[in-house]
Formats: C-alpha cells, sequence, structure tokens
C-alpha cells in the first residue's frame, strides 16, 4: 500500500457527490415543469384564472435542487480534505434532513394543492 489515501474511498465519496448531483438536477426539473404546467393548463382550461401559484412552487423547487447541489459539493470537499489529511469524517445530518423535509413538505403541499382541486 502506498502513503495516500485508499482510492476506493476517493471514489466512494466522488459517487456520493454525483448522487447529491443527480438528486439536484432531478428537482429542478421537477421545479421546472411545475413552473411551466400554468401555461398547459391555461390551454386545457381558458375560462380558469390564471394562478401565479405553480410558478412560485416552481421556482421554490428549483431553489432546493440548487441548496441539495450546494450541500453534496460542501459535504464533498469536507469528507475528501479528511480523507487525504488521514481523518475521520464526521459528516453532518442537519443538512440533508432539511433538504428532505423540505422536499417532503412540497410534496405533500403539492398533493393537497391537487386533492383541493385548485
Amino acid at each position: 500500500m502506498g502513503d495516500g489515501p485508499d482510492l476506493r474511498i476517493l471514489q466512494a465519496n466522488e459517487r456520493t457527490l454525483l448522487a447529491w448531483v443527480r438528486t439536484g438536477l432531478a428537482l429542478m426539473a421537477f421545479g421546472f415543469v411545475i413552473g411551466r404546467i400554468a401555461v398547459w393548463l391555461k390551454l386545457e382550461h381558458p375560462e380558469r384564472e390564471e394562478s401565479a401559484l405553480s410558478l412560485v412552487i416552481g421556482i421554490a423547487m428549483i431553489a432546493v435542487g440548487a441548496a441539495c447541489e450546494a450541500v453534496g459539493a460542501a459535504r464533498f470537499v469536507r469528507a475528501r480534505r479528511a480523507i487525504v489529511k488521514g481523518e475521520p469524517i464526521v459528516p453532518g445530518a442537519a443538512w440533508p434532513v432539511m433538504l428532505a423535509v423540505v422536499v417532503a413538505a412540497g410534496g405533500l403541499g403539492l398533493a393537497a394543492y391537487l386533492a383541493l382541486g385548485a
């Protein structure tokens, strides 16, 4: 074994970063779809009042996706530094849990929005 860090651990850290990136991209794409659904609904139901709610929800979901990217990048850098220095990795749980709660709350809000027929 060499003196440097185990490459498998560094690669596992990179795979974790890629999972954060995929999740963030999916959230941003979902936010874009939500934001643009108002146009489709207006074409399908011109008698209904146009609501800016889908745009606001879409923008919020895009922001959550961007936050996911930032959290993933910060965790990657912190873990990489610890791996290279040979220090223990102590990842915090606050940001991932907060993002999960925000996404879950958004999902519940969308479910309620659809259930109420708005």
